[in-house]
């Protein structure tokens, strides 16, 4: 209808059995963004893809203040997903995070380690990105 799109879910936007080809593109999908939802369970921070999109946004020239966080935690575990979320967040570390595909893994880690020198610098950066958000605060 030629108007711009309103909302872009990485989930149904990127190729997931093509995602290489899809990489290249993501810092322009994430640039058109103007906000970004995260719809963050315990498991959030443990996904490599999430923290990936996450840095991207923010380091295409949005501010971590334009991301909110929406908790999604279990009915009746509430307090242990926080615990859970907080303790992801106090304790992040790249190299426990997961892919689906090791090959995934192997390259994104192979780009930071390029962009970064180390897994550690870029574990600092992922950190103040969510301090710069306001979480766990905003949760």
């Amino acid at each position: 209808s030629g108007r711009e799109p309103t909302i872009w879910l990485d989930k149904c936007c990127i190729d997931q059995c093509n995602i290489e080809a899809d990489l290249r593109c993501l810092p322009l999908f994430l640039n058109s963004c103007r906000r970004m939802v995260v719809f963050c369970g315990p498991t959030y921070l443990s996904r490599l893809w999430c923290v990936i999109e996450l840095f991207t946004f923010v380091h295409c020239g949005r501010s971590a203040r334009d991301i909110t966080f929406v908790p999604v935690l279990r009915s009746g575990r509430e307090e242990e997903d926080m615990c859970v979320l907080e303790d992801s967040l106090n304790n992040f570390d790249v190299e426990q995070c997961t892919c689906f595909l090791r090959q995934d893994k192997d390259k994104l880690l192979g780009i930071i380690r390029t962009a970064f020198g180390d897994l550690e610098s870029f574990n600092a950066e992922v950190t103040a990105i969510f301090q710069r958000a306001h979480w766990p605060a905003e949760l």
